[in-house]
């Protein structure tokens, strides 16, 4: 399955994770991920964050998808960086479940932010076979090697697990 699959909706089936793996309870499991793509699909309401987990131990994949669906808002601020690549490293992660909305504030360095509202979230642990063992070297490695070394929409990914935001009901 495709990454662009799963933001996609396309039915899957994968375990659930477990308590000490699922980041809705957990917010400290999003340390050492790194954001790599937002992705927005403004048709169906629904915004894909693509994570680097290479770094991030206690997760056992690759990769993992943030999909937010009846998304009400998305904002994305950093600073202006000299690199052409940076990797956006979560340093801390918020989130928030009132009735009928999820919310996700992610702090990341070197200075970002990453906020995005909507009715309920999914994340789900990839696993990429192509992605070699360690993430690519943002400042040093060639361009292809850097594009081709994180995962992407299109990249073929076996789905490893799957946590929910709580389910609430709108008042």
């Amino acid at each position: 399955m495709r990454v662009n699959d799963v933001l996609a909706g396309a039915p899957f089936q994968a375990p659930e994770l477990t308590e000490a793996e699922n980041p809705f309870r957990h917010t400290e499991v999003f340390d050492g991920a790194q954001v790599t793509r937002i992705l927005v699909d403004v048709l169906a309401g629904t915004v894909g964050v693509l994570l680097e987990l290479r770094q991030a131990e206690q997760l056992p994949a690759n990769t993992a998808l943030l999909r937010v669906t009846g998304v009400a808002q998305q904002n994305w601020i950093c600073t202006a960086m000299a690199d052409e690549f940076t990797a956006w490293s979560i340093t801390g992660v918020v989130v928030h479940q009132r009735p009928g909305e999820f919310q996700l504030v992610a702090q990341c360095l070197p200075a970002g932010a990453l906020r995005v509202v909507g009715a309920s979230a999914e994340f789900i642990l990839l696993d990429a076979a192509a992605l070699a063992a360690a993430p690519p070297d943002y400042r040093a490695d060639a361009r292809e090697l850097i594009r081709f070394g994180v995962a992407d929409e299109n990249t073929e990914c076996r789905l490893v697990g799957v946590a929910h935001s709580v389910q609430t009901e709108k008042v």
